[in-house]
């Protein structure tokens, strides 16, 4: 297994590379330069990397700022935790700043949604992505989270499964296009699921909190089974009309909530009659 203790640059501030560059370092992993555009919050992540509690025991070199790309060349992997939408922009100034060490460093991306090729320019390239919702107010054990990965050859297959290692994550070797499905998937997952819950917040105040047990159960046991409709309760699994109208009835003053629950009513019992 690939034990090496690699140098690793940031370019990013926000919650995956807060939380991915704290996981890093905490795995012995040299944290060289963080680059952003809000300096402001770069100088915090260098400032929070470099204290004493995050740092690995053996290191002896302090976390750097920069704003000079060409910094990022002296690691052996630079990471880009930014917006999908920044990724080929960022790659291509990269690129323009690379030089003779264009084959010395590998290139990664942490986006579930965007095309390992948008980083092509560089030889050695690839996507460490954590399928995982993450911030920076909420710890996380990475042991927890699975990666996706792709590499462009050998060489990053193999520095992305010691990361992986490194980290004690799960990790699975996938295309753009399988990798992309996942993300799709994870948006129901999480962030559908967030949107409802709070819809339920709204109507249920002050006494939400009664419902965690009931979410955390209701997803427990959808992952038990082949498929979670085969777990399906509620008044549209029973076709129970009376319920569902005292419910449209109470909704007759919050036409979104309203229009959602319509929706997804009808989605569940369709698919029900469909399954005999």
């Amino acid at each position: 297994m690939n034990n090496k203790k690699y140098k690793i640059s940031i370019v990013g501030c926000g919650n995956v590379a807060y939380r991915l560059s704290l996981a890093l370092s905490a795995a012995g992993m040299e944290l060289m330069y963080i680059m952003g555009r809000d300096l402001q919050e770069a100088s915090k992540l260098v400032y929070i990397l470099n204290k004493a509690e995050n740092r690995a025991s053996h290191l002896n070199n302090d976390t750097q700022l920069t704003s000079d790309p060409s910094d990022l060349f002296k690691s052996d992997i630079i990471i880009l935790a930014v917006n999908d939408s920044s990724i080929p922009e960022v790659s291509d100034l990269l690129y323009l700043h690379s030089g003779s060490d264009i084959n010395n460093v590998t290139l990664l991306h942490c986006s579930g949604a965007c095309d390992s090729s948008v980083l092509n320019k560089f030889t050695n390239y690839g996507v460490l992505y954590p399928l995982m919702t993450l911030s920076k107010t909420k710890p996380v054990d990475f042991g927890l989270i699975p990666f996706f990965l792709e590499s462009s050859n050998v060489k990053v297959r193999e520095e992305l499964t010691g990361l992986c290692y490194a980290l004690k994550s799960e990790y699975r070797f996938t295309n753009s296009e399988e990798r992309l499905k996942l993300h799709l998937a994870a948006v129901y997952v999480s962030n559908f699921l967030n949107y409802l819950t709070g819809l339920a917040f709204d109507l249920s105040k002050p006494n939400q909190m009664f419902l965690m047990p009931l979410a955390i159960e209701t997803i427990r046991k959808a992952f038990l089974y082949e498929h979670p409709s085969l777990v399906q309760t509620g008044p549209a699994k029973r076709g129970d009309s009376d319920t569902i109208n005292k419910h449209l009835s109470l909704l007759e003053n919050l036409p979104l909530h309203k229009d959602v629950y319509e929706m997804l009513t009808s989605q569940i019992i369709n698919i029900h009659k469909k399954n005999g």
